[in-house]
């Protein structure tokens, strides 16, 4: 039986090749978008947990009530916590720990230069809590020595050309030579540790200032992981590390919390963390986008098959009358979805392994396709037998639900409630595509928001490096370099800071004093060091008072505040002149800058103090006209060669540093974009398949009226009315969930675009346009058809 029956199906596949182009068409492409987004989603739901014992491993977190009004909570913990509570708590089985550095580290290689950002100093244990595979070298003896260094497999390979010759070569950090003791398989893409170099922790601390230093309870400093003993309350172990804090810093306003491993990913608000890169909310959508569409192609095939479904009424009466049950043609109709799905899928397989590489391009991931994966497997699954449930049920209890009386005297092709329940799926479908259009169009407002919206300073044609880590205190030769940048008469400026302008992380609290300051008011605000050349080269507007200035020789003690650090510490007008105490030296408030971001669009301009002091300069700034760009960077490394030989130079423009902010929402946008398309093109196939359906049932009707003088505009209005309400409906149903789900994306960002109902409009414009031309071809081409044709049979 399910032989015939699929012959059956190949033979009504055959005979309409259009048809079955179109609904094998909107299937895979709607499982291929689907599988891509389910792919992201998977992707990001499995960080971490290939680690063996990964559900016994937290993250120790730590939160700090620095003021009445605010709170930090550090990824970072103490190095002396982890010795502590793997003595005192036993529920602990190991820790283990790590510090990234907070700048890239240059490495000498056979003399040649590396300067890598993926460097970690790990404990001992590390090897023993985390899963890592060793290609050479054993986990047991690989940090004997402080001057170890273990490399992953890409990395060895870029240094020596093969992993096998890179055991006991040498590598130089600053002055001290590592022997490299073991090679690692480079880490998934779904781990937190991208880490190419590992170098041990005894590495930081040989210098006894630097580890007496680190020791103190006070640096947060490293990240620290416990594996704890199945079953342990993660709630009293945090209690314990909070008491630690009690018994050994005094201190009573810091509570120590666990996280899951697995949690990690998707953490968010600490102060700093590297490695919390995930987005849950933008993962989220994705996957429901991914489901969304895949019911769209559905619809269309649902839409598609019963609009065929007249043509195939005598075939169920024929079948009926000579004694067909309808459980067999059930089953018949069943199976003919599953072979259209299956052959839907088989043609999704291919689109997947051809668009896969473009999407990890784009994306800037590394998604594997693979059906030996259970993951990908299961998607895969999942995805066919949602479609062939969604897709095969309806058509199959319509189509042998024909009564064959009825239908071989032509008086039954499909009633009004199946007409009603078709229509409902079309506006289920628009309701969907039109949420996703203006989804996408609020996305794109609120990029070019960020794109256009003032900083508050200057960006074109301004570019940045940073010093070497180990020449930043050296002020003899800092000055001397900006001294000979300053001599060449292609800059137009030249200027040194702490930190990077446009995406400074430094908050502190306990470092001001001032009149009427309340005793246990201790707000955070951001610091950053600058020169009086800062002002010019970045425009930054002054409300009051006036900049720095060299030959004021007190300027190294006064200060500069933001709008939103006056408002913050609450001090009363006259702002200029009033002491302000800050690092330890008193001097006064000389000006009120203008706000300007310095964080993304996601935080609000937090309080900020500008300082002038020599002492400790990193990022470097040049601004150059756009016509000699490439002349400034090539004469600013010219001079960089001269008095940092070792060092490669390497440099950012600060508006892609700026835009590199956002880049994660520019990618989700056109993400969006490309798959609302999907969406609206599956959407038009349903469309079709009814227009199609209504010429049809609808041919003699059309006769007689161009036999009564009717033109083709209006035989085509008159089919068309019908789609236009059904898109129109779809449109007030979409709008207010696309005003609730672009609401609650923007919720993340503290500065963000109006969305007015111009948004709206425009996005059931578009849809409503597609639509409209869809139909048109049906309705005119039924139109155009001679009518002695549609009326010959009556």
């Amino acid at each position: 039986m399910l032989k015939n029956h699929i012959k059956i199906t190949f033979r009504n596949l055959w005979r309409n090749k259009m048809y079955s182009g179109l609904n094998i068409g909107g299937l895979a492409l709607g499982m291929t978008a689907s599988i891509l987004l389910l792919l992201w989603v998977q992707n990001e739901l499995r960080f971490d947990t290939y680690h063996q014992r990964a559900s016994q491993i937290y993250r120790v977190t730590n939160t700090l009530k620095i003021s009445p009004q605010d709170t930090w909570t550090w990824s970072n913990s103490p190095l002396i916590m982890g010795d502590f509570a793997q003595k005192q708590i036993p529920e602990i089985e190991k820790i283990t720990r790590f510090q990234k550095p907070w700048s890239p580290l240059v490495f000498r290689v056979n003399d040649e230069l590396f300067k890598e950002s993926n460097v970690a100093y790990i404990d001992s244990t590390w090897f023993e809590v985390f899963d890592y595979a060793f290609v050479m070298g054993s986990p047991k003896v690989v940090f004997k020595d402080y001057n170890s260094i273990v490399l992953t497999q890409s990395k060895a390979k870029t240094f020596f050309g093969d992993a096998a010759a890179a055991i006991g070569q040498t590598i130089r950090l600053d002055s001290t030579d590592y022997v490299v003791k073991a090679i690692v398989r480079d880490n998934p893409a779904q781990s937190s540790f991208q880490f190419d170099l590992m170098l041990p922790i005894a590495a930081l601390l040989k210098n006894p200032e630097d580890a007496a230093n680190d020791r103190q309870w006070g640096n947060f400093n490293y990240q620290l992981f416990l594996q704890l003993v199945p079953g342990s309350s993660t709630k009293a172990i945090g209690a314990k590390l909070t008491n630690l804090f009690r018994t050994y810093k005094k201190d009573t306003h810091t509570i120590a919390s666990l996280l899951p491993l697995t949690d990690i990913h998707f953490a968010k608000g600490f102060q700093r963390d590297e490695l919390a890169i995930g987005n849950e909310r933008t993962t989220q959508i994705l996957g429901i986008v991914g489901l969304l569409i895949l019911i769209i192609a559905c619809i269309n095939y649902v839409n598609l098959s019963t609009a065929r479904a007249s043509t195939r009424s005598k075939e169920v009466g024929i079948k009926k009358l000579i004694g067909a049950e309808r459980g067999r043609l059930f089953g018949q109709f069943l199976t003919e979805s599953l072979v259209f799905t299956l052959l839907a899928l088989c043609l999704t397989l291919a689109l997947v392994e051809l668009l896969l590489p473009f999407f990890n391009d784009f994306t800037r991931k590394q998604f594997v396709f693979t059906l030996s994966d259970p993951g990908v497997a299961g998607i895969l699954l999942g995805t066919g037998l949602v479609t062939i449930f969604l897709s095969g049920l309806y058509p199959a209890l319509l189509l042998s639900s024909f009564q064959p009386m009825q239908v071989l005297k032509g008086n039954q092709l499909l009633g009004t409630k199946t007409t009603h329940f078709r229509k409902a799926l079309v506006i289920l479908q628009f309701t969907i595509s039109i949420t996703l259009i203006i989804g996408t169009l609020g996305i794109f407002k609120q990029l070019r928001f960020i794109q256009t919206h003032d900083p508050g300073y200057a960006r074109e044609g301004i570019f940045s490096f940073e010093l070497p880590s180990d020449e930043v205190r050296n002020r003899t030769e800092r000055e001397a370099f900006k001294t000979q940048l300053r001599s060449l008469t292609v800059l137009e400026g030249v200027t040194a800071t702490s930190l990077p302008l446009e995406n400074n992380p430094n908050s502190m609290a306990g470092n001001l004093e001032w009149k009427g300051k309340a005793e246990d008011f201790n707000p955070t605000v951001s610091a950053l060091s600058v020169e009086p050349e800062f002002q010019p080269i970045f425009n930054l507007k002054l409300v009051e008072g006036r900049w720095f200035s060299h030959a004021v020789r007190m300027d190294t003690a006064h200060v500069i505040l933001n709008e939103k650090a006056i408002k913050t510490l609450g001090l009363k007008p006259p702002y200029l002149g009033q002491a302000i105490t800050f690092r330890g030296r008193t001097g006064q408030i000389i000006g009120i800058a203008k706000d300007f971001h310095f964080r993304n669009f996601h935080e609000a301009i937090a309080p900020a103090i500008l300082f002038y002091d020599h002492s400790w300069q990193r990022t470097f700034y040049v601004k150059a006209s756009l016509a000699s760009t490439s002349r400034a960077l090539a004469e600013t490394e010219k001079v960089w060669k001269r008095l940092y030989p070792n060092q490669p130079f390497e440099y950012h423009f600060v508006e892609e540093s700026f835009q590199r902010l956002h880049e994660l929402e520019r990618r989700t946008g056109t993400l969006f974009n490309l798959f609302a398309m999907i969406a609206i093109l599956i959407s038009c196939l349903g469309l079709f398949g009814l227009a199609t359906y209504t010429v049809e049932v609808r041919t003699k009707e059309i006769g007689i009226r161009k036999v009564l003088g009717a033109s083709v505009f209006h035989i085509t209005s008159l089919i068309s009315k019908d789609f236009v309400a059904l898109i129109l409906i779809a449109f007030a149903i979409a709008s207010p969930l696309a005003w609730y789900a672009l609401n609650r994306w923007l919720e993340d960002f503290a500065y963000k675009a109006h969305i007015s109902g111009l948004t709206f409009g425009i996005g059931g414009l578009i849809a409503l346009t597609v639509a409209i031309l869809t139909v048109s071809t049906q309705a005119v081409r039924a139109a155009n058809a001679d009518p002695v044709k549609s009326l010959k049979n009556e």
